[in-house]
């Protein structure tokens, strides 16, 4: 395949993004690797094949997370000597040359790693999605029946298990194994009920990760940038949880999952959510999600309301969380609840 610019320009927009976010070392590392495509070495030669949208499908993120599971599993020690995940330090040295090393070595594992589509399962994503769940709840004054798409190892689905403390509210468990702070929050909601009511849950990803096995739990760390210590902690919270609440997640397209399982019950307000997923889904899925949840919400009345909760992309800093209701009316109406940073952070309550 003849080199093309699209991916030194994916490389170089993902090392803005880290460095913006806030990891110095996978910015280093990024940048290195910037350098080595530049150079015609061994990450132009694979990445270039990879795919034909780097940036859509965030190649340079899936490049880094095969590294990472590496030296998570033990099976890349001078990388992980880099990598404060792995128990390393990282004090801005240079790690780009140990990585291109394992890349020469493991060259398969990257072959086959590079074709596995980034599952990052942001756990702080639960503070904006606990809130719209919390004004719908509100809203209808009924218990929640929950649909997770593109769920990756279904996390956030437990986030009826977390709790998100404001200055004058709090939802969630008092004796929560992972709690969200006021600083989480620009413009936190006027209220939070004590407690979300989700009396029924399901969860569907086209290649789900069962983080009940150890080798779905390295998969799922290996996502997270290594020297984001605290990301990883919640994450590591977040399994605990979801060891002890189950949840089955199917393995399938979400279109036809979704057209299967979907149906209003009386009694209860039925949420379809997602976050960070719309833009990975091919175009024929999202159709049919939208076809379904019109035919769907067309069926719904007041008492049997139905909701469809995003948390996606608004600017290249922060996303929107909409939410889209049915409720018998002739037309759902349309909310743009909240603005939010990606990973959660800076949450500005607009409902």
């Amino acid at each position: 395949m003849q080199p093309t610019f699209d991916v030194l320009d994916a490389i170089e927009r993902q090392a803005e993004a880290c460095d913006h976010i806030g990891s110095p070392l996978y910015t280093t590392l990024l940048r290195g690797l910037a350098a080595d495509h530049r150079a015609g070495g061994v990450t132009r030669d694979l990445l270039e094949s990879a795919s034909e949208r780097p940036q859509h499908d965030a190649i340079p993120l899936r490049y880094l997370a095969i590294g990472h599971r590496l030296a998570l599993a033990g099976s890349a020690q001078d990388l992980a000597r880099h990598y404060p995940s792995c128990g390393g330090e990282w004090h801005g040295a240079d790690p780009t040359r140990d990585f291109l090393a394992l890349v020469h070595a493991r060259r398969a594992d990257f072959v086959d790693g590079l074709t596995r589509q980034v599952q990052t399962n942001e756990v702080a994503r639960a503070v904006p999605l606990a809130c719209g769940l919390a004004h719908l709840q509100q809203m209808f004054a009924l218990p929640l029946r929950t649909f997770e798409l593109g769920a990756s190892a279904g996390l956030l689905s437990r986030l009826a298990w977390f709790r998100i403390e404001m200055p004058f509210a709090a939802c969630g468990p008092a004796d929560a194994r992972l709690h969200f702070g006021p600083e989480w929050f620009t413009t936190p909601p006027h209220t939070l009920p004590a407690l979300l009511d989700v009396v029924h849950q399901e969860a569907v990803d086209l290649t789900p990760i069962d983080v009940a096995t150890s080798a779905g739990r390295i998969a799922i760390q290996s996502f997270l940038w290594p020297d984001q210590l605290e990301r990883i902690d919640r994450l590591r919270a977040a399994m605990v949880i979801a060891e002890e609440h189950p949840l089955q997640v199917d393995a399938d397209d979400a279109g036809a999952w979704l057209q299967r399982r979907l149906a209003v019950a009386d009694g209860a307000t039925t949420v379809v959510f997602h976050s960070i997923v719309w833009q990975y889904l091919p175009p024929p899925t999202r159709r049919q999600l939208r076809a379904t949840l019109t035919a769907v919400g067309a069926t719904a009345t007041r008492t049997a309301p139905l909701c469809w909760l995003r948390m996606e992309p608004a600017t290249a800093t922060h996303a929107d969380l909409r939410a889209t209701v049915w409720d018998g009316c002739s037309q759902p109406s349309e909310h743009h609840l909240a603005d939010v940073g990606y990973h959660g952070h800076n949450l500005s309550w607009l409902a």
